[in-house]
């Protein structure tokens, strides 16, 4: 007997999205450190969707015996992320209904090559030699409830405003999130395209709200183009709210060794603007973490985050707060 939806382990990523990341890899979720599926060089889209490896990933979340997506929940809670879209589940392994969700990486094209990622240095065009363009404005883009597209930087690839025009022509009512760095001057092509379609949330990347430190981070970046352009955004939002089609921004902040020192000023800076902040830490580069910091400078992150706990920004201290917690091997409050 398959588990309820409401069942507090249930995730429905697995029932209703695909991720597509540049080197063609397809994944259901990246929470899942991209546990793959499908390659589009070597399969279509249409058959990754219900083959033998998404019908097993599905049936561990009908069963209740989850493997794949074990180490995540525990980590990151990530399925109560998306909780609001268990309506949407077909409670079977093989689904009747096209994927409702993509998680788009289309490209690796960046203007950026920050110390702690390497999307930048990922292929371009593979998606081309795919079916994602000839089935997908028949088959999904239709009966898309959300997207959300990442990069490399979406706003600097043709991809991303092709995916727009083809989506927004025949599915107005999806709902959009996008990632950016915002190393760019917002433009009135950009503007022309988001007017569109309707827009969830935008997440701007920043890292750093000093100039030394940001160029030390997001190699090829310059930090008072990337707040004009943040700024830019926020004048977008009030127009959009002033027509009644409100969305959230998100600052994110990458917090690592040459950064955890501007932590209230970018809670400051939030507030100022009405952003909604994210902190995050480092993952996959140990010498870039928190883990190498002196124990003096872990008491400091833990006495800079402390004011923080029982406040309305709990939520966003404590990822950092739990990880410097676990380095000095003390318990989480």
């Amino acid at each position: 007997m398959p588990k309820s939806k409401q069942q507090s382990n249930f995730c429905p990523i697995p029932f209703i999205q695909l991720q597509l990341n540049p080197l063609g890899n397809i994944s259901a979720c990246c929470f899942s450190e991209e546990y793959k599926v499908g390659d589009v060089l070597t399969d279509s889209i249409e058959s990754i969707w219900n083959n033998k490896t998404m019908q097993d990933w599905r049936q561990e979340f009908l069963t209740g015996k989850i493997k794949i997506c074990e180490k995540a929940m525990k980590s990151f809670e990530c399925h109560k992320m998306y909780q609001h879209l268990n309506r949407l589940v077909e409670l079977s392994k093989i689904q009747s209904r096209p994927p409702q969700r993509l998680d788009l990486r289309l490209n690796g094209k960046c203007n950026l090559e920050c110390i702690m990622c390497h999307v930048w240095e990922q292929p371009n065009g593979l998606y081309d030699k795919s079916d994602f363009w000839t089935y997908g404005p028949e088959k999904i883009f239709p009966h898309l409830v959300e997207v959300d597209m990442l990069g490399g930087e979406p706003f600097i690839q043709k991809d991303t405003f092709r995916f727009i025009d083809l989506v927004a022509q025949v599915n107005p009512k999806c709902s959009w999130g996008f990632i950016t760095n915002c190393s760019y001057k917002f433009s009135s092509v950009l503007e022309k395209h988001l007017d569109r379609i309707k827009i969830r949330h935008i997440h701007m990347s920043i890292d750093s709200l000093v100039s030394e430190t940001y160029a030390q981070i997001r190699k090829n970046g310059n930090l008072d183009k990337t707040l004009a352009t943040v700024m830019s955004f926020i004048d977008y939002r009030k127009k959009r709210t002033l027509k009644g089609e409100p969305f959230t921004l998100f600052a994110s902040f990458c917090i690592q060794k040459s950064n955890w020192m501007e932590i209230v000023n970018i809670l400051d800076f939030c507030d100022k603007h009405q952003l909604r902040p994210i902190l995050q830490s480092v993952i996959g580069d140990e010498n870039l973490s928190l883990n190498h910091l002196k124990q003096k400078d872990l008491e400091g992150i833990l006495n800079i985050l402390e004011p923080f706990i029982n406040g309305n920004r709990r939520l966003t201290i404590m990822p950092i707060y739990s990880e410097v917690s676990r380095i000095l091997g003390r318990d989480v409050k």
